[in-house]
């Protein structure tokens, strides 16, 4: 099921479960149910399976949003990412890690 994309240039600040440090990219569409991502800076590109915390600070409205995702392809430093609820966080990392 696909949900309607809407093109946007709003900045976004990216924290990958399991890795150190922030990544700065520049989200290019969303939808109800993820966006698309380029990757302007950091040490390491999310891949395919990664599990993020994605910080969209929208000066416009004034508010900040913060969301969970997690990649669900990635080509160069584009990222595909589908949003996911924050609850379901630890079930995922957990499963990843094989302890379910």
């Amino acid at each position: 099921m696909s949900s309607k994309r809407f093109q946007t240039k709003e900045q976004a600040k990216l924290e990958v479960y399991g890795h150190i440090g922030k990544s700065g990219a520049q989200m290019r569409n969303l939808s109800a149910t993820g966006a698309y991502l380029e990757i302007a800076k950091g040490d390491y590109v999310p891949k395919k399976g990664d599990l993020l915390n994605l910080t969209v600070e929208l000066e416009s409205l004034k508010r900040v949003y913060n969301v969970a995702a997690e990649v669900v392809w990635s080509k160069g430093l584009g990222l595909g990412i589908c949003f996911i609820h924050k609850d379901d966080i630890l079930e995922r990392m957990m499963a990843k890690a094989g302890v379910f």
